[in-house]
């Protein structure tokens, strides 16, 4: 099988570890029992009581370090891992408190807006009908001057349970934002998973079934796909749209806009272009394991089977019918190029914005980023 051969080419790179310690912006006291995690996985320790920490089993990759203590600031460090041990300390701020402006809401609207946040934070999908946020009272809204917008954060990491996947996620919210007017939601923050219940149990076995439906056809599987070379073989077709009086534009050099398209002429047809690998994927010519993705319009991707959750999906916003097998989505390129790194994940996550059945890929779809099928 396909899978077999890329569990091979990831399990051959060498795994590494991260340690050194956690101590106070002086340098000179230790910081005990600081959550210390790769960003969006579930490689994650606490510091002990000298301070000191290390985490093991590391892919060559670029990752976010968090490390996270109710008495200190969040620290971030962004750091590129290859083959060799890395020693890292770290200096912790005390922390400052912020001064946002929180709204007092009456329970009803609080209710309302709480149901707007699971949906647009967690998803509509069944994994999210199966996620809890089990510390709801830490999440604030915040005062903003346009009614169609709500803004959210939490001070305290949210813990939210999924019983779909068999994850705790511990989440830092640093941003939720939906705007209902124009049908937009971002949220910002930082993630560590931890596995729920014992390894060899039924219920194990079943998260690990579930897992891997929610793999196939993600974003993950599409890069995972898209760096060994196998798109055909995995189910994905990729094509590029654009709009007609680009082109034009391009053969008669007409000014064209910031977004690439020729002014006064915004509603022209869009052209689709079938796109190779070749053609969206770049390697860096000195280090073979740096990657970049580039395109000129929004990238087209089609994926052959209908995904696990996707009729329970079409019950709650699709249109009524039968439609296609499998399902589109779109990658729009926001600011070129999109850096990916050796694991599949994206280094400037926020170069990117997704459309079509992608848009529904909330936190309770999401995989950590470390995850591999069996």
């Amino acid at each position: 099988m396909l899978f077999f051969f890329i569990f091979i080419t990831f399990s051959i790179h060498a795994q590494v570890s991260i340690s050194g310690r956690i101590v106070n912006t002086t340098g000179t006291d230790p910081v005990s029992k600081a959550s210390v995690y790769l960003n969006n996985s579930t490689i994650g320790t606490a510091s002990g009581e000298n301070g000191e920490y290390i985490l093991n089993g590391i892919l060559p990759g670029v990752y976010e370090i968090v490390v996270s203590h109710i008495g200190f600031e969040l620290l971030v460090f962004k750091v590129e891992v290859k083959l060799t041990d890395l020693k890292l300390t770290f200096r912790l701020d005390p922390k400052v408190k912020q001064m946002r402006d929180i709204l007092i809401l009456n329970s009803n609207l609080r209710s309302k807006w709480m149901k707007v946040l699971r949906e647009n934070f967690l998803g509509l999908t069944i994994a999210a009908d199966r996620t809890k946020i089990l510390n709801e009272d830490e999440i604030f809204f915040e005062n903003v001057p346009d009614r169609n917008v709500i803004k959210a954060f939490s001070e305290l990491p949210l813990i939210i349970e999924n019983k779909e996947l068999g994850y705790r996620v511990y989440f830092e919210l640093r941003e939720f934002y939906f705007d209902a007017l124009e049908g937009k939601t971002l949220f910002y923050g930082f993630s560590r998973y931890e596995e729920i219940g014992k390894p060899d149990t039924e219920p194990a076995r079943k998260y690990l079934r579930n897992r891997e439906k929610i793999y196939r056809g993600s974003t993950l599987h599409f890069y995972h796909s898209l760096l060994a070379d196998k798109l055909a073989e995995e189910g994905y077709t990729t094509f590029i749209t654009r709009q007609q009086d680009t082109l034009q534009a391009k053969k008669s050099n007409k000014p064209v806009d910031s977004v690439g398209t020729a002014r006064q002429q915004t509603d022209a047809p869009q052209l689709a272009f079938a796109a190779t690998r070749k053609e969206i994927f770049y390697s860096d010519s000195s280090d073979n394991a740096k990657h970049y993705l580039n395109w000129t319009g929004t990238l087209r991707v089609r994926y052959k089977s209908d995904p696990y959750f996707k009729a329970a999906l079409e019950k709650k916003v699709f249109v009524s019918g039968n439609l296609p097998k499998g399902f589109q989505s779109g990658i729009l390129m926001l600011e070129a190029p999109a850096y990916l790194d050796p694991n599949g994940i994206l280094i400037n996550p926020l170069a990117v914005q997704y459309s079509g059945f992608w848009s529904y890929e909330k936190l309770a779809n999401m995989l950590p980023i470390n995850y591999r099928p069996q």
